[in-house]
C-alpha cells in the first residue's frame, strides 16, 4: 500500500514539475527576445574573493548560478563569481556564500560561482541549496552534507561523508562517482539517479519519477537491502525482486522506496 503511495505522490509531482517548466521555458524564451534587459547587469567581470583557511561551515544558497566546487591549488578557499548580486561573508570559521537577490531573470544561463577549497580538507557541515542550473562538487569531504538540488543536472565526484549526509532534488539528473557516504537520506524528484562507490551505516534512498543506477563496492554479503517496489522492475545483482523484498545481512543497510521508474542495483569487489 505504502508503494502506491508513493506512486501517487510523485507521479503528482512530475505532472506539476512538467507543467511549471513547460510555462516557465515558454516564459523566459519570450523574455529573451522582448526584455533582454532583465539579466542584462545580471553577470559582470569575473570577481575574486579572498578566504581564510580555517573554514569548517559552508553554507551555499543561490537560485539561477551555475555552482562549481574544485580543489584549491593553495591552502586557502577561494571565491570566483562572474554574478554582481552575490553576498560572500566569512565569520565565526563559517563561510556563508548567498543570492542577494531572491529572484531573477538569468535567461542566459551565464553567472558561474567557483569555490576552491584546500586538499584534504575536512569539514563539519556543508549546507548547499541551489535553484536552476548546473551543479558540479568534487573532492569535497565533510562530516554532513546536506544538499537541496532544484532543476538541473548534478555530478558529485570524489565526495566523502563521514556521519550524515541528505540530498534532496528536485527536477533533473543526480549523478555520484567515485564517493564514500555514511547513512545518506536521499529523495529524489523526477529524473536520473545514478551512484558509484561505498555507502556506510543506514541508508534511505526514495525515489520519485525516473530511472536510478546504483553500483556499490562489496559483495552483497556487505549489505542488507530492503526493497519496496513502486511502478517498475528491480534488479539486484542478477536478480529481478518483488515488493517488500530483503536481501543480504550485512552491516551496511540500504532502503530502497521506488516510485515510477527502473532500479538496477549492482556491485563491484
Amino acid at each position: 500500500m505504502r508503494s502506491w503511495h508513493y506512486i501517487i505522490k510523485y507521479a503528482a509531482i512530475a505532472l506539476a514539475i512538467l507543467l511549471i517548466i513547460g510555462v516557465f521555458s515558454i516564459l523566459m524564451h519570450v523574455l529573451s527576445y522582448f526584455i533582454p534587459f532583465f539579466s542584462s547587469n545580471t553577470t559582470g567581470e569575473m570577481k575574486t574573493y579572498e578566504v581564510g583557511s580555517d573554514i569548517t561551515v559552508l553554507d551555499i544558497d543561490i537560485h539561477q548560478v551555475d555552482l562549481e566546487v574544485m580543489t584549491a591549488l593553495d591552502s586557502n578557499f577561494k571565491v570566483e563569481s562572474n554574478y554582481n548580486y552575490l553576498s560572500v561573508l566569512e565569520k565565526d570559521n563559517e563561510l556563508h556564500i548567498q543570492d542577494k537577490r531572491g529572484f531573477h531573470f538569468n535567461i542566459r544561463g551565464n553567472a558561474v560561482l567557483k569555490l576552491y577549497v584546500p586538499y584534504g580538507k575536512v569539514l563539519e557541515k556543508a549546507d548547499i541549496n541551489t535553484g536552476t542550473g548546473t551543479t558540479d562538487l568534487e573532492n569535497l569531504q565533510t562530516k554532513v552534507i546536506k544538499l537541496e538540488l532544484g532543476a538541473g543536472k548534478a555530478v558529485l565526484e570524489k565526495i566523502s561523508v563521514v556521519d550524515h549526509a541528505f540530498v534532496d532534488a528536485g527536477a533533473g539528473k543526480v549523478v555520484i562517482k567515485d564517493s564514500q557516504f555514511k547513512n545518506l537520506d536521499l529523495d529524489m524528484g523526477v529524473g536520473n539517479f545514478e551512484f558509484s562507490g561505498l555507502l556506510l551505516g543506514k541508508n534511505v534512498l526514495k525515489q520519485g519519477v525516473g530511472s536510478s543506477q546504483i553500483d556499490l563496492v562489496g559483495s552483497l554479503d556487505d549489505y542488507t537491502i530492503h526493497v519496496e517496489k513502486g511502478l517498475g522492475s528491480v534488479r539486484v545483482g542478477k536478480e529481478n525482486v518483488k515488493d517488500n523484498t530483503q536481501l543480504g545481512q550485512g552491516d551496511r543497510v540500504i532502503s530502497f522506496k521506488g516510485g515510477v521508474g527502473s532500479v538496477k542495483i549492482d556491485f563491484t569487489e
